[in-house]
């Protein structure tokens, strides 16, 4: 009981203040000093990730592509620049040989001829058809073509006719001006259509200014269908089957399994390499901009565009030819979810462009490969494989043994004698409008590394750094019933576990998966890590209520008794790298229990804090709305907008209809039935005070601005 009494006077220590804050300058502080931590941090770890050979016995010669077989799993086709293609068993590292086009035609033998794509027809079940992309030795100069072959037997060998040549039907072909930049990738997209990528011809800057000339298909993505009969992008000019352009050399490119997304590696000449997210129509600068830098070139008769920008650039000083790979959409690395990765061709620089929730995308480098990476596969489970001149290679997380602590006491983020109690190295702190928890009152605590820092990026969210963590306690009435772990691994992941408080409150222990527990009259919900991931969104930030907006007020330290600002106390003891600007100080939450505040600001906080970190760009939610507190209404997506999946039987409701909280799904969705309910991970309990005020809210709009 004495121990409850306690940590029900924290709790109400850490409700008091709320202002704009009595330490706003540094004048007060609520700690004297940053506590030192060396024993509550996540787990440590060799590395972003580590590369698994394939088939290691097994010797390639020059190998560009790797591709899977449709529908036999472990089967892969390995297509070698000199025209040799091997359909590889991973299961026992055998592997015999497709078809070799050397010796069926006269392959080119530049440094960037020969065989360079191939794809199988989304048919291919049902019709055997097998795209390749090859050049060819034709008369006095080079030819790309683009051809059709066929397979009778599931892809173990090409059809020939009664002659014994391949039966082979050209769907492209393009004359080469130069030997350089023939690009030659082939894809079919999800829409089933043929994705064909051609460099500018080849030499230096663009000499025909090919890629900006719409009269040919130099320089372009082009898209067919499956026949070869085209199906551009309605490009006005006189090649039809023109997709996007200004491209000088697209070597890979990818569609994002999950959203469609067509993404490319563009080789630079002398400056700087691209990652592209290609659209129909699209203009790609090229010879007019190399990455974002204007060039000396002329451009004809548009040299102001319009171009679109690259995703990312890099420099002369990190690689020389970029090689474009996948959005990594597998299992095995979750903290690599919905991550860009590709590489340099020289450098053999592994990277990953991880998204923010802006639209934006940082570059980070997952691995020194110290090889010559030609290509990346994706197999159907969705796992990232490299090829290069060395070997296969499969990208898989470091292979280290995570064992967590079964008991509470014994994970260093306690005290160990009195686990009810933070460990010396925590920070507490507040959130001006917490998640609901279903009725649960929480205590929080920060721990990060000594000698580290957060950083804030532009619009106030805090990065922490890896190997810190977060604990947060839950009371129902004055027991404690649970604590969590968040914890910023070596890896660059974030993941979340769950501790069941005994009965006696003397210590908690760790749950394995998800658990429901008779708790205080209520159903309390224990999550499983998955589901931890589900709500602390890589768009969001993953550490959620760490974010200028939520910690811009007064808070009582327990420890000390001082009643100081948090932003204030924790860039004056120097947790925090740089304090926050006036920009990231210009907006705070308000309480949504606040009676002396606008209904449209509490309701605008309440949505932030319970529904933004899945409702907002980059989210993993399938609606489109934007429920941050930043985005003006009738930029939400919300505001008159039919609803997304179900209409809970109400016909003509919208996702939020001012005026009329009944027809707007926003409101009606906070009460609904479990299966219907949002926010939709642990939340047994709704929040009935919650959706009063959305619906107030709603009520009183008179319309969506």
């Amino acid at each position: 009981m004495e121990r409850c009494l306690l940590l029900l006077i924290c709790l109400m220590l850490t409700a008091c203040g709320g202002g704009s804050g009595s330490g706003s300058g540094g004048a007060t502080l609520g700690l004297s000093e940053r506590p030192g931590n060396t024993e509550c941090l996540a787990f440590e770890g060799s590395g972003e990730v580590q590369l698994t050979p394939v088939a290691p016995d097994l010797s390639f010669n020059r190998p560009l592509l790797m591709l899977p077989h449709p529908s036999q799993s472990g089967i892969v086709y390995v297509v070698e620049q000199g025209g040799v293609i091997y359909r590889l068993d991973l299961t026992t590292a055998s592997r015999t040989q497709l078809a070799d086009l050397s010796q069926a035609y006269p392959l080119s033998t530049c440094e960037e001829c020969g065989l360079l794509g191939m794809a199988f027809d989304p048919d291919f079940a049902s019709n055997g058809f097998i795209y390749l992309s090859f050049t060819e030795d034709t008369g006095g100069g080079r030819t790309s073509f683009v051809a059709r072959f066929e397979s009778a037997d599931n892809g173990q060998s090409l059809r020939v006719d009664g002659g014994g040549a391949l039966l082979r039907t050209n769907l492209l072909q393009q004359s080469q001006p130069f030997a350089n930049h023939n690009g030659g990738h082939i894809v079919f997209g999800p829409d089933n259509l043929l994705y064909v990528g051609l460099g500018d011809g080849g030499s230096a800057n663009d000499p025909g200014n090919r890629a900006q000339d719409l009269s040919t298909r130099l320089g372009k993505l082009l898209r067919f269908n499956p026949d070869g009969s085209p199906n551009g992008s309605g490009v006005s000019g006189s090649v039809p089957e023109i997709y996007a352009y200004g491209l000088r050399n697209p070597w890979r490119f990818s569609f994002d399994r999950q959203n469609g997304d067509l993404w490319a590696g563009d080789v630079g000449q002398n400056a700087f390499e691209e990652i592209n997210r290609i659209t129909a129509g699209g203009n790609y600068g090229w010879r007019c901009y190399e990455g974002f830098e204007r060039t000396n070139n002329s451009c004809g008769a548009s040299p102001d565009g319009p171009f679109i920008d690259p995703v990312a650039t890099y420099g002369r000083s990190e690689g020389i030819s970029v090689t474009g790979g996948y959005v990594y959409r597998g299992n095995n690395i979750p903290a690599l979810q919905g991550h860009y990765l590709f590489a340099d061709f020289g450098s053999g620089t592994l990277w990953a462009l991880a998204p923010h929730g802006d639209g934006s995308f940082q570059r980070r480098t997952l691995l020194e490969t110290g090889r010559n990476v030609a290509s990346f596969a994706q197999d159907n489970a969705g796992e990232l494989y490299l090829v290069t001149f060395s070997g296969l290679f499969r990208i898989d997380p470091v292979a280290e043994e995570i064992e967590l602590p079964q008991q509470l006491s014994e994970t260093g983020c306690v005290q160990a004698s009195a686990p009810w109690e933070p460990a010396d190295g925590l920070i507490p702190y507040t959130v001006i409008e917490p998640f609901w928890s279903d009725g649960a009152d929480k205590t929080r605590y920060l721990a990060l590394p000594d000698n580290t820092r957060i950083t804030l990026d532009d619009s106030g969210d805090f990065a922490l750094p890896r190997g810190s963590v977060l604990v947060k306690n839950f009371l129902l009435g004055q027991s404690l019933i649970e604590t969590r772990l968040f914890l910023h691994n070596a890896d660059g992941s974030w993941s979340g576990y769950s501790y069941q408080w005994d009965e006696a409150g003397t210590d908690a222990t760790l749950v394995d998966g998800s658990r429901d527990v008779p708790v205080a009259g209520q159903t309390w919900h224990y999550p499983s890590a998955g589901e931890c991931s589900l709500c602390h969104t890589a768009a969001a930030g993953f550490s959620l209520g760490l974010e200028t907006l939520q910690l811009d007020t007064d808070f009582t330290y327990p420890g000390s008794g001082v009643t100081a600002n948090q932003l204030s106390t924790l860039a004056g003891i120097g947790v925090l790298s740089e304090p926050p600007t006036a920009a990231q100080r210009s907006a705070r939450l308000t309480r949504s229990t606040d009676a002396e505040a606008s209904v449209t600001d509490r309701a605008r906080s309440y949505l932030h804090s319970n529904c933004s970190h899945c409702h907002r760009p980059g989210g993993t939610t399938q609606s489109g709305m934007d429920l941050r507190f930043s985005t003006p209404l009738a930029n939400t997506g919300a505001c008159g907008a039919a609803p997304d999946n179900t209409d809970l039987g109400r016909p003509g409701a919208q996702l939020l209809t001012p005026g009329d909280a009944e027809n707007s799904l926003l409101y009606l969705r906070m009460l609904a039935e479990a299966q219907f309910r949002m926010p939709p991970i642990s939340v047994l309990e709704p929040d009935t005070e919650g959706a009063r005020l959305v619906a107030d809210w709603i009520n009183q709009l008179a319309g969506c601005n």
